[in-house]
């Protein structure tokens, strides 16, 4: 269905600031969200990557179960769903959202300072780069951001 919101989410607290924002853009628009929770793979080779990648899908089902919760609380006529894709959350978030057609990718910033965001980089700025259709991106409330 074309049209749905991508909310990327990973628990942090500007995906917890960017969730209520992504529900009143799909009300607004009357439109579903899709909770999406991209992560960079890890190498299969032996117990400990995949140990380290099972893990990394737990944590990823877990967060997006407690975001379809939040929305469903928040507003339970708003259609939703989960995705977790083994990418980097950045390139996953814009495929997704490319391949869906998606009004809006809504993330969270990472409240990192302007140097620590030059130096190791931020998630959604290369969503916002990547990404081909219209990206929101949401501060943490300043007492997060640390």
């Amino acid at each position: 269905m074309a049209g749905e919101i991508v909310l990327g989410y990973d628990a942090s607290a500007g995906a917890r600031a960017a969730l209520p924002v992504a529900v009143r853009v799909a009300e607004a628009f009357g439109a579903p969200i899709v909770v999406a929770f991209g992560y960079e793979p890890a190498n299969p080779v032996g117990g400990e990557m995949a140990d380290l990648r099972a893990a990394i899908e737990r944590r990823g089902e877990e967060v997006t179960a407690e975001a379809l919760m939040e929305i469903a609380r928040r507003n339970p006529a708003i259609s939703t769903r989960a995705e977790l894709i083994a990418d980097r959350p950045a390139s996953a978030l814009a495929a997704l959202a490319e391949s869906l057609e998606a009004l809006v990718i809504v993330v969270g910033s990472n409240g990192r300072s302007r140097l620590a965001k030059a130096l190791l980089g931020s998630t959604s700025y290369r969503v916002l780069h990547e990404a081909t259709v219209p990206v929101l991106v949401v501060n943490p409330p300043d007492d997060e951001d640390g």
